[in-house]
């Protein structure tokens, strides 16, 4: 990505208690999560649109949906000219596109939007419904920019960045500070490791940092995304903030093959990425998860006791399908897709579930 030009971007503000700046496109972020913003765990949120045609409102409806797949969380949506309360309130007001992280919007007067979307018409791209609505409801549900996180450590070039958004935004220095270099305090916040894939993690060029880092134009939920979600509010599960978690891996190498856990401290979205550490469940053959287990890791002594339903390997992908315990944590077990995680020395390891 060598640069983004003023025309195509359009970004947008997360607002908390005190609303900031929104002045049409500007910047955008990666994930991190507030906690102070959670809404409880199973919450049904009520969400009212003032005005949209029938087909903005039904992509909507449609891209909000995508965290719901993930979230232990329902979006009940009101009808056209619905009169009364909702915990969210989006408007269609032309400029920028901006969202109230999670429970700030109950601070909001009922008759403010907690939400609006700027530059929507029957003509938007698909991706770009996808992208814009996406991002902003995962503000509503408590998700930070991926920017703000207390772990991104971007090498901002300050003085090219100024420029940049006054010239994109007519933001001032200290606007800019609060929407594009103000970092979340960790104290206050859950965070997986930087993801420049997230949903949340709205595009910077090269040209803004010191190293000649850049994220791209994101408009899909990314796997950390979704499985940083599903611990912050869990289906049935329970709700953790440690960072750790293992992954059930079947590996195979020409004729040979082989069972185990593969674990990583900051647990998310470790494709490609080597384990910290890894435990050989079966020594030469597969196991059958289904059936229950522990297996101890040598260089930390921890062991690891996994229970899973007898359907599990059928069961719904990124569903919940049984528990797991390591030391005095319990964690939830879901299916994953069978998608290849890493190569080590000729072989190749493939999730059948996570636990975290």
């Amino acid at each position: 990505m060598a640069s983004i030009t003023l025309e195509d971007f359009h970004s947008c503000t997360q607002r908390g208690g005190e609303p900031p700046i929104s002045n049409g496109p500007g910047g955008e972020d990666r994930i991190a999560l507030d906690n102070r913003s959670l809404w409880p765990n199973g919450s049904e949120l009520t969400v009212n649109m003032w005005g949209g045609s029938d087909l903005v409102r039904g992509k909507v409806v449609q891209y909000a949906n995508e965290w719901i797949r993930y979230a232990n969380l329902t979006f009940k949506f009101l009808p056209r000219d619905f009169q009364g309360d909702a915990n969210i309130r989006i408007s269609f007001d032309k400029g920028g596109s901006w969202s109230y992280i999670g429970t700030s919007a109950k601070n909001i007067a009922q008759s403010n939007p907690t939400m609006n979307y700027g530059w929507f018409t029957d003509e938007t791209d698909e991706e770009e419904f996808s992208r814009v609505i996406i991002h902003e409801f995962g503000h509503a549900i408590g998700c930070l920019h991926e920017q703000a996180s207390p772990v991104s450590n971007i090498p901002w070039n300050k003085p090219v960045a100024y420029e940049y958004y006054q010239k994109l935004n007519g933001w001032s220095k200290e606007q800019v500070d609060s929407q594009v270099f103000a970092v979340a305090n960790q104290a206050t916040t859950i965070n997986s490791r930087f993801d420049r894939t997230s949903i949340m993690e709205y595009p910077y060029a090269k040209e803004l940092t010191l190293d000649g880092s850049w994220a791209d134009w994101n408009r899909h939920l990314s796997n950390l995304d979704k499985t940083f979600i599903m611990r912050c509010y869990p289906k049935g599960g329970i709700q953790r903030n440690t960072q750790d978690g293992v992954y059930l891996v079947n590996c195979f190498k020409g004729d040979e093959k082989s069972s185990g856990l593969a674990y990583y401290s900051h647990f998310g979205n470790n494709d490609g990425q080597q384990p910290d550490d890894y435990v050989d469940v079966t020594h030469g053959d597969l196991t059958w998860w289904e059936n229950g287990g522990s297996a101890t890791f040598a260089s930390s002594g921890h062991t690891v006791t996994w229970n899973l339903a007898e359907d599990a390997g059928r069961s719904e992908l990124y569903t919940r399908v049984g528990f797991a315990d390591k030391l005095d944590e319990k964690w939830s077990v879901y299916r994953d897709s069978y998608r290849m995680l890493y190569e080590r020395d000729g072989w190749q390891c493939f999730v059948l579930f996570w636990a975290f």
